[in-house]
């Protein structure tokens, strides 16, 4: 724990920045921001979890019969408990503590390092705070990389003490964070290696530790996710065709093909004119977020490969620009790369350290006002702006028309609602399902997707007038139907 005199700028950082977080995730949930994809799968996985059972969610089928054949995570394991305490919320409060945690990891790292500079490091957790991949995070539900990214300063921080059996725990604790997680500590270990050349003890062990996140990504998308999921044909999530059709094909393109590969990092590859902008707008964010400094310390370059690689070289143009969680890993990276610089510095340490928590606060805000990535929702974001905690719809309404569904039915529900009625065995994302659930639940708020607006209004039409279902709940923005009993 952290000594008084240590804590006097700590817990007022904490609790700014936790208020503001709060007011980003959770009003979002409560105003119905959130959605069957992720946290709607995230709360149902909780609620089987809790029940001591394995998850098969409905929302994933038929791709998936356990959820661990899509991704595979442990934390909802462990968090499953407090579902019974914290209900649809579990999962956003966790994220939320999370990158807290993460924080004050960064905070702990930068004192030890600068010899007990509690100023410098008060600043460290400030940067980290202000960094845009937070926010765009905590706008779009919960993810799994986002807390494997906050353990990654307590993971430095129990090297640079030389714990290694710790550290070792705690990159096991990345590595079942998402499989994806443990190529990024093997990135992590070698990045780390090279700043260390001469320490040869802690070599020692980041090359076992390497070897030991290599083979468990590679158990993990050639073994173990295929045959949990229900087609057995392989591992789902190699969406890069600039690169080839598999692993061995992008390995290939990636050694033969560099220049080519470095063009892709900065062209618009989707043949959609929508994703023109996008990884450009990325590169400046990073580089407005202290990242021009990876130049000048190219080993942590080195452990944002393959968190580049599998943004800007994916098929979908979204997970290229700022949104959503596919920027959260940059995140500790930024900020212990440009602190170390810092602290390397003699002079002007203090004053490069407030410069860059404003320019990278600055960016951040400005990113929320204005962003070129596609599909952007501000009202989701901008938690200072008077849209965020506005709806035009009755809230205390919609939740009195939930609250007639029974526990115990199946549901197939629109997006936004799936979150709120997950703890459920049987729910689904509207249309999936209508003809064998019990209970149909639709939220009117312009979300139509999967389907088109036209699409979806003809359905409900067609619900209103068909005479299996029996109305139960009909408003301006909410309308609930049960099936009636032959």
């Amino acid at each position: 724990m952290l000594k008084t005199n240590q804590n006097k700028g700590v817990l007022p950082v904490l609790v700014l920045f936790g208020i503001i977080f709060c007011s980003i995730s959770l009003v979002n949930h409560y105003n119905f921001r959130t959605y069957a994809w992720d946290l709607g799968i995230n709360n149902n996985a909780i609620y089987d979890y809790a029940h001591f059972r394995w998850n098969d969610c409905m929302l994933l089928q038929p791709q998936y019969k356990n959820i661990l054949g899509d991704h595979f995570t442990i934390y909802p394991i462990l968090v499953s408990p407090l579902f019974w305490l914290t209900g649809t919320y579990t999962m956003l409060i966790v994220q939320i503590i999370a990158i807290l945690l993460g924080g004050l990891g960064i905070y702990r790292l930068f004192l030890f390092k600068t010899n007990n500079q509690k100023s410098l490091a008060l600043l460290a957790m400030i940067h980290f705070f202000s960094i845009w991949g937070i926010y765009s995070a905590l706008a779009f539900d919960y993810h799994d990389n986002v807390i494997a990214a906050m353990i990654v300063p307590w993971l430095f921080y129990s090297l640079e003490k030389e714990k290694y059996i710790h550290s070792f725990f705690l990159l096991i604790l990345v590595c079942i964070g998402k499989e994806n997680m443990a190529l990024w500590g093997f990135f992590i270990c070698i990045g780390l290696l090279l700043l260390n050349l001469k320490n040869k003890k802690r070599n020692q062990f980041l090359l076992f530790g390497a070897a030991f996140c290599l083979i468990y990504f590679v158990a993990m998308i050639k073994v173990v996710i295929p045959n949990l999921s229900n087609t057995k044909d392989g591992y789902h999530h190699f969406n890069y065709a600039v690169l080839g059709n598999n692993f061995e094909e992008a390995f290939k393109t990636i050694f033969n093909r560099p220049l080519f590969v470095l063009n892709t990092l900065v062209t618009n590859t989707s043949g959609n004119p929508d994703g023109d902008g996008a990884k450009m707008e990325l590169h400046k964010m990073i580089l407005l977020s202290g990242g021009i400094f990876l130049f000048f310390k190219p080993q942590y370059l080195i452990m944002l490969i393959p968190i580049y690689a599998q943004k800007l070289f994916n098929d979908d143009f979204t997970k290229w620009g700022l949104n959503s969680h596919y920027s959260i890993e940059f995140v500790p990276i930024l900020t212990i790369c440009l602190f170390d610089w810092i602290t390397d510095c003699k002079k002007y340490q203090l004053p490069l350290g407030i410069s860059f928590c404003l320019i990278t606060f600055i960016s951040t805000i400005s990113s929320m006002d204005d962003r070129v990535s596609k599909w952007y929702s501000p009202e989701q974001t901008r938690f200072y702006s008077v849209n965020h905690y506005k709806v035009n719809y009755n809230l205390a309404e919609i939740r009195n028309g939930l609250s007639a569904i029974p526990k115990n039915v199946s549901v197939s529900a629109t997006n936004a609602l799936v979150p709120h009625l997950a703890f459920r065995d049987y729910i689904y994302q509207y249309p999936d399902a209508e003809n064998n659930v019990e209970y149909i639940a639709l939220l009117e708020n312009e979300d139509y997707y999967p389907l088109s607006k036209e699409a979806y209004l003809k359905k409900r039409d067609d619900l209103i007038a068909s005479s299996d279902w029996e109305i139960i709940h009909s408003s301006k923005n909410l309308l609930i139907v049960k099936r009636r009993v032959n």
